[in-house]
């Protein structure tokens, strides 16, 4: 079983997006071999989903879960076969682990800009990379 795991700061925005994207294109393409989570590096645990966030994936037809943020531990480092950060500067908070990566690293796309405190409209747009990032990710890692 594969695993990975999406990083942002809150965990209330990004990674949960990310995390409920890509799990609804490896439910769509069959696969059952991969594991995908998300976390926060200054995350509270049991905060739920921005508001903008959920109303983004609906925008995208998704339907949004139960989502509660959690931090990123230890544990889910060691365990993860890849680490996705949203940023450089998330990376370079996890220096020294080699699972990590950058979404602009691994899809050749730009770093994803936090949307906190901005419009639907921003969401949406962050939606909407992250779903070009997911897809890319599909298939260059997921499907390997």
């Amino acid at each position: 079983m594969r695993k990975i795991v999406f990083v942002c700061t809150g965990n209330t925005c990004r990674s949960p997006m990310a995390e409920i994207i890509m799990k609804n294109k490896i439910k769509s393409a069959g696969i059952t071999d991969v594991r995908v989570t998300s976390a926060g590096l200054s995350a509270k645990t049991g905060a739920k989903m921005s508001e903008n966030s959920f109303k983004a994936l609906k925008a995208l037809g998704l339907k949004p879960y139960g989502f509660k943020s959690k931090p990123l531990t230890k544990k889910l480092l060691f365990t993860a076969d890849v680490i996705i950060c949203m940023t450089s500067e998330h990376k370079r908070y996890l220096s020294g682990y080699e699972n990590v990566v950058t979404v602009s690293e691994l899809t050749g796309l730009k770093d994803v800009p936090d949307p906190y405190g901005g419009s639907l409209e921003i969401y949406k747009a962050t939606s909407r990379h992250l779903d070009d990032a997911c897809e890319i990710i599909l298939s260059k890692i997921v499907r390997n």
